[in-house]
């Protein structure tokens, strides 16, 4: 999607994950060996936050591949991806106990135009809700989005 397609306010669906005791285990074994140390004492085990931002990642760069496939399937030209000058307001009000499926929205909250005719800025939010529709993720950040006046 180019910046002049976007609108302030659109939300997008990215998706689910589901947080198996495997898939949190395997996380816990590479990332997080705090997490290791409940699955030992037999407790219904937690994801790590880091877990569950990495999902909403992984949820977001499905999205945009299936977005630019559709583009690309009718013809249209895809714009450049640009980078994120990062992000902020991580929380993670709930945790993700095995088991829990977690969908994945992000919504747009503004943009601007930047001294960089190629590019705009786009802030959006990601937020997390589980099978309960408690939140258990939010956080917002900001990507540089290409313009198609500013194709060459």
């Amino acid at each position: 999607m180019f910046y002049e397609d976007i609108r302030i306010g659109e939300s997008t669906n990215l998706g689910s994950t589901t947080f198996t005791r495997a898939a949190i285990v395997g996380y816990a074994r590479d990332f997080d060996p705090r997490v290791l140390a409940r699955e030992r004492g037999g407790e219904i085990l937690a994801a790590s936050g880091l877990h569950v931002a990495a999902a909403a990642m992984r949820r977001l760069i499905e999205t945009r591949k299936a977005m630019r496939a559709a583009l690309a399937a009718r013809g249209e030209s895809l714009p450049d991806l640009g980078v994120s000058p990062g992000f902020r307001e991580m929380r993670w009000p709930n945790p993700v106990h095995e088991g829990d499926v977690v969908a994945f929205t992000m919504k747009t909250v503004s943009k601007r135009e930047t001294s960089k005719p190629l590019w705009g800025l786009v802030a959006h939010t990601i937020r997390g809700f589980n099978q309960r529709s408690e939140e258990v993720l939010g956080f917002s950040g900001v990507a540089f989005v290409a313009r198609r006046t500013g194709q060459m």
